[in-house]
């Protein structure tokens, strides 16, 4: 029995995870691979530079994944194994361990929300499958946060009803129930449904191949919060890495579930701009600066009077998009802003929009009462009178983006606060002038 030629085959299921489903395939990639008898399956750990190791069994491999006469069959099993694997590192499963009381609950939970995406044909027959809990009506592209809350509300009724993990004496009490009855072999004669039963089983079954594969998950639980945050960020970077090397159509063909987590995980990796500061930023470098001639300070290069000061005047127009429903809480946070640039001696003035300019004001620290939902959005208007009539030094356009490109060139910069719920940034470049979203601002 060659380690060498485990590892080989290993490669080989890898080369048909870059040819069938290539995100998994490039993934696979960053894994530090290796043949143990540590685990007595196939199992991810720690290797010694703290990196994601993924350890193989060679009798497992050799008899388990592997149907004698069926080379086929023998492709798909490893190639399930494999890929249950990465899934559980790709939702990061190991690291969350700790988050979790129940660590066998636990360990079910999160191979339903693997093994949902692998074929049926791939598993082995003691894989735990979402068919297995067919009263329990699980909903499919969940999280384990889900299927943990799911499972725990199910076991707690069946600990309430009598039929949940049992101890000596419950177990002594069915084994004669089970011998007076004649009936052992019948699930349905405790009371309990096929999920409830199934629960039962992986409960209380200590020698469970497919949640022994998780037994090495406590090594993460023991690494330092620097050392998790590490190799949290490994991951990210190998999903990014994978998402970037395949193409469009491929990962569209991602089941929806995983594509969705994807995206939260890409969306939470940008960079958190803060919009407050970009406004002040923007609003501070519009500010004109004139000279003023004051009695009241002699020239410090003459020493006669009047002296010369210099004087900071800032004249914002802000357009205020009403066609839609606009979000009250962000418009209150927008004008809290507002009020502070005010406050330092902006002049503001008002407008309030959709495709014609229908109430303007000027800004007195008190915001607005907007009627909302008029019809369209038209950008040109409030362009067009900053153009011809107020003439400020700065435009800032509150909205949510959904209308066309203005025709009119603004003659003075502008920024666009786009509010959460409005257009996304990879489809606003055709706003002229600075953008930035609305978005909330952790700690």
């Amino acid at each position: 029995m060659s380690n060498q030629r485990i590892l080989d085959e290993v490669a080989k299921t890898s080369i048909q995870l870059m040819l069938k489903e290539t995100f998994y395939g490039h993934f696979f990639t960053s894994i530090l691979k290796d043949v143990s008898e540590r685990t007595e399956s196939i199992a991810t750990t720690i290797s010694t530079n703290q990196m994601i190791k993924l350890i193989v069994n060679p009798q497992y491999w050799d008899n388990t994944l592997k149907v004698p006469g069926d080379d086929a069959a023998t492709k798909d099993l490893r190639y399930g194994a494999i890929k249950h694997q990465i899934l559980h590192i790709v939702f990061k499963h190991a690291l969350r361990f700790t988050e979790f009381g129940n660590k066998k609950l636990f360990g079910i939970a999160s191979d339903l929300a693997a093994n949902q995406y692998i074929k049926s044909e791939q598993l082995t027959e003691d894989a735990i499958r979402m068919e297995d809990f067919p009263e329990f009506k699980l909903n499919r592209g969940q999280s384990i946060d889900y299927y943990y809350k799911r499972l725990a509300e199910e076991l707690e009724d069946m600990q309430q009803d009598g039929g949940g993990q049992g101890n000596d004496s419950d177990e002594e009490e069915n084994e004669n129930c089970e011998s007076s009855s004649g009936q052992s072999d019948d699930k349905e004669q405790n009371g309990l449904n096929q999920a409830q039963n199934r629960l039962k089983d992986l409960m209380e079954n200590e020698n469970n191949q497919q949640l022994d594969q998780h037994k090495f998950w406590d090594e993460f639980e023991r690494l330092s919060s620097a050392e998790q945050k590490m190799i949290d960020a490994a991951i990210n970077e190998s999903i990014i890495n994978s998402v970037s090397r395949i193409k469009p159509k491929d990962y569209g063909k991602l089941p929806g579930g995983l594509q969705q987590y994807i995206n939260l995980l890409v969306e939470s990796l940008k960079p958190n701009v803060n919009w407050r500061r970009i406004l002040r930023i923007f609003t501070a470098s519009s500010s004109r600066t004139r000279l003023k001639n004051t009695i009241r300070r002699p020239s410090k290069r003459y020493g006669t009077t009047p002296g010369i000061k210099i004087q900071c005047k800032q004249k914002i127009l802000v357009a205020i998009d009403t066609s839609g429903s606009v979000n009250e809480d962000e418009l209150r946070e927008f004008f809290g802003e507002l009020y502070h640039i005010w406050k330092q001696g902006a002049e503001i003035y008002v407008v309030e929009c959709d495709t014609h300019i229908h109430n303007q004001y000027s800004y007195t620290g008190r915001p607005p009462e907007l009627i909302s939902g008029r019809g369209g959005t038209d950008f040109n208007a409030p362009i067009e009178f900053a153009n011809e009539k107020y003439l400020p030094d700065a435009i800032v356009y509150f909205t949510d983006g959904y209308a066309p490109a203005p025709n009119i060139i603004s003659r003075k910069p502008i920024l666009w606060m786009v509010t959460s719920q409005g257009i996304s940034e990879d489809t606003w470049d055709f706003l002229p002038g600075r953008k930035v979203k609305m978005t909330k601002q952790f700690a």
